[in-house]
């Protein structure tokens, strides 16, 4: 079976580490892994159980710049992880400041045309 394709913005694989606080029935907190990030939002590996439509704060750490990135975001879907251990999601940015959106797209979009280049 065929599923439509929702997302309105390009996935840009990423890997950075984020720091997270579940705002929401699991009240879960740890680490997580950004696996992948989208002008809306992020793909998250998260070492334990979210729940869908749950809020997180989360605190992103990007290599080279000493400053994190705040950001609260909504889990859109939630599944256990077929390649580790934990959680995989799909966020989608419920409050970001518009600097620290740009900071994060300049990062990743950075790191993306460089693996482009060198492709080519």
């Amino acid at each position: 079976m065929e599923t439509k394709e929702r997302r309105k913005f390009m996935r840009i694989e990423a890997d950075l580490e984020a720091e997270y606080w579940a705002k929401g029935p699991t009240m879960a907190s740890g680490r997580a892994q950004v696996k992948d990030f989208s002008r809306e939002g992020l793909g998250v590996l998260f070492p334990g159980k979210v729940e869908r439509g749950e809020h997180v704060d989360l605190t992103v750490k990007v290599p080279g710049d000493n400053i994190p990135i705040f950001a609260t975001a909504e889990v859109t879907w939630a599944d256990p992880s077929k390649e580790m251990e934990g959680m995989g999601a799909g966020l989608r940015f419920v409050n970001i400041k518009p600097l620290d959106l740009a900071r994060l797209l300049d990062f990743v979009y950075s790191r993306w045309l460089g693996g482009l280049r060198g492709k080519a």
